[in-house]
């Protein structure tokens, strides 16, 4: 069999491996597969994931493409390799799952954010009696070079894996039974593109303690879509050259939530014509407005009050399918919700996932 540990220099076409439910195969994840100690082991990347959708890339699980230029503001570039919204979901009649993984960057913690969420994974099964996803396991890593665990499975379940918020993978393996089989887990709401997220640090899941608990994360398993997020701490600026990432990605709805990022002026410069942009590349793409999320639930300041004022013009214009969402939603009034009354602990990414979730299923029409 052909071993698919990934090594230092890897062609460009090792990265055309599966990446969504419409291109699994499962003969090639078989064929691919290395049987260790009993264990058949599957590079993620043959099984079917989401949340990764551009097939040129610097790095196998890099969030956007190696066409990234200068044009886009440097933080992006370094934190394209970070897997925040990207999952692993199947189903298998495997009696138990193993996991290993590798980091890209040796720091595996902040000093606000646990490593559990910067690095580790996050193990969730489908429970069919009540129709939802329940959380089982986090993977937790204290070496970036290795990191693993393992669990026993119920055959049949489905599973969803959420990779790392502020880390990378450079390998992701899944163990199985020798001669368990595998397929996809569709989505029951009929969404099969994914709703594309684009932000901050918030967005990127700072600072919550698992991968599980990100608002984007949340959205996903709790509607059923697919989700790609494309947060990047402190670097959501929305440049001119990210409308063009974005409108390459065929989206079910794009949700823009940049304010904190960026100054009056930035927003006054660049919103309108960032939102022009992805709409005439992509018409008729639900887009959702989020104005700065904030726990103390403040007044509408200068940037909010600018992207209300191209809202109410793109509508004046005819624009349909546009979705508002204001602050005063994003948090239940508890001034706990965040680490530092900023970025969102646990509960506060509950609440954001609530508020955002109410705008996502407004924008796709969701019963």
């Amino acid at each position: 069999m052909k071993n698919v540990l990934l090594v230092g220099a890897v062609c460009a076409a090792f990265y055309s491996f599966a990446n969504s439910i419409a291109d699994f195969d499962p003969r090639m994840a078989v064929d691919s597969a290395v049987v260790t100690n009993g264990v058949r082991w599957i590079e993620a990347l043959n099984l079917p994931m989401e949340g990764r959708v551009f097939a040129t890339v610097d790095r196998p699980y890099d969030r956007l493409p190696s066409t990234v230029t200068t044009n886009v503001n440097g933080g992006v570039r370094n934190m394209k390799c970070h897997t925040a919204g990207e999952q692993v979901r199947f189903v298998t009649n495997s009696k138990k799952l193993s996991f290993k993984w590798k980091a890209v960057n040796r720091n595996l913690a902040m000093d606000h954010m646990p490593s559990t969420g910067v690095s580790g994974i996050d193990i969730y099964r489908f429970d069919a009696k009540v129709g939802k996803w329940r959380y089982v396991k986090t993977g937790r890593i204290t070496n970036p070079d290795h990191a693993s665990c393992s669990i026993g499975w119920t055959p049949g379940e489905a599973c969803l894996v959420n990779l790392p918020l502020y880390n990378g993978v450079s390998e992701l393996q899944v163990g199985f039974d020798p001669e368990a089989t595998i397929s996809a887990v569709p989505h029951k709401s009929g969404v099969m593109k994914p709703v594309v997220f684009y932000g901050t640090s918030i967005t990127h899941g700072g600072c919550c303690s698992r991968p599980g608990l990100a608002f984007v994360n949340i959205v996903g398993r709790e509607l059923d879509v697919p989700v790609v997020n494309l947060g990047f701490a402190g670097s959501g600026k929305m440049e001119l050259e990210m409308s063009e990432h974005l409108a390459s990605i065929d989206a079910s709805c794009y949700v823009l939530d940049c304010l904190w990022n960026m100054g009056d002026a930035m927003v006054a410069e660049r919103f309108e014509p960032f939102v022009r942009n992805l709409r005439a590349k992509r018409p008729g793409v639900p887009l959702v407005f989020a104005e700065q999320c904030d726990v103390w639930c403040r007044p509408q300041n200068g940037k909010d009050r600018i992207m209300k004022s191209v809202y109410t013009k793109l509508v004046a214009e005819g624009w349909k399918d546009l979705v508002y969402l204001p602050k005063d939603k994003m948090y239940d009034g508890d001034t706990e919700g965040t680490v530092d009354g900023c970025h969102p602990n646990d509960l506060g990414m509950r609440s954001m996932a609530t508020a955002f979730g109410g705008a996502v299923k407004e924008a796709l029409k969701l019963k």
